[in-house]
């Protein structure tokens, strides 16, 4: 008796995923998914993934160099150094020389802070993407931060700290 009710359900098992039976999906079921899927990517994805994020980074970590290249031309020149900074730009200067050093009396900062690859120190933030504060930010022959509007600068959620005493530039 037992044995004809395990042989039952076997053939009841056979049939339902027998050779007869469906299993799986059709290529029209699998080709309309991806197009929804792909629909849903094109409307939901930019909402996800912003660049807005990796903008900020990329100009804290460009700003951040230029405050540290305009702290050390202060230091191996032994003239004072500036950046002047605006809401979507900044720009690397020095006191015109005089001589062997600099010309004190100059207030125009008309000779720009030159890069490693010869270009001037100058740039511009990346659409939607501004610092603040704003202002001057001056170093000493010595290469600490003499005068400047704030020690921190906020850049989205990045900021940068400048110590006063040192010069030292860090992101956070």
């Amino acid at each position: 008796m037992s044995t004809g009710g395990q042989h039952e359900a076997q053939s009841t098992q056979g049939r339902a995923y027998g050779a007869g039976a469906r299993a799986g999906f059709t290529l029209t079921e699998l080709v309309v998914i991806i197009a929804i899927v792909g629909i849903l990517a094109v409307f939901l994805g930019p909402r996800f993934f912003t660049q807005q994020v990796f903008s900020d980074r990329g100009y804290a970590d460009e700003l951040a160099f230029a405050l540290r290249l305009s702290q050390k031309t202060a230091v191996a020149t032994g003239c004072p150094a500036q950046l002047t900074l605006t809401s979507n730009s900044y720009a690397a200067a020095q006191q015109a020389p005089l001589g062997n050093g600099c010309n004190p009396a100059d207030t125009t900062w008309s000779t720009p802070v030159i890069g490693a690859d010869g270009n001037a120190v100058q740039g511009s933030a990346p659409s939607n993407t501004s610092v603040s504060p704003t202002g001057v930010f001056q170093f000493d022959d010595q290469g600490r931060l003499s005068s400047s509007p704030a020690t921190t600068l906020t850049i989205g959620s990045r900021s940068i700290t400048i110590d006063s005493g040192s010069g030292d530039v860090q992101v956070q």
